[in-house]
């Protein structure tokens, strides 16, 4: 199962990891929703340009069952969770990173390109965040 630091219960290990699944299931539930809106209200765009199909069939197809499946694995204490967990979390956190630029390259929304960051920079220190919670549970 989960490994203990120093006298630790696991439990304690075991909430990081809870935690730490809990919000990558949230912002896969996030992307989902987001291409859904996407899929509804702009489809002739995303149709239009193939990488932004791309993006989308890769997000339902690769990234979101990658994260779904670590997701329980790790809640589970497996091992081998730890490195489908680190590649949706990096696939999420490109998918992110590529999402910022042309949102703001396009205007959409009009979101400021400061919020844009904010966002991008917080997801960046979500990922090092449950890297380093897997690490120090399951080992990497």
């Amino acid at each position: 199962m989960l490994k203990a630091e120093g006298g630790d219960a696991a439990g304690s290990l075991g909430e990081q990891v809870s935690r730490a699944t809990a919000i990558l299931f949230v912002l896969l539930i996030l992307l989902a929703l987001g291409w859904l809106f996407g899929v509804v209200h702009n489809w002739g765009e995303i149709a239009s340009r193939p990488v932004r199909l791309a993006y989308l069939i890769c997000d339902f197809t690769i990234v979101i069952p990658s994260g779904l499946v670590s997701i329980w694995g790790l809640r589970n204490g497996r091992r081998w969770a730890s490195l489908p967990f680190v590649f949706a979390l990096g696939a999420l956190l490109f998918d992110t990173a590529h999402g910022v630029f042309y949102l703001l390259w396009d205007n959409y929304f009009g979101v400021p390109w400061i919020v844009a960051f904010v966002v991008l920079i917080a997801l960046g220190i979500y990922v090092v965040y449950a890297i380093r919670v897997v690490q120090a549970n399951l080992g990497l």
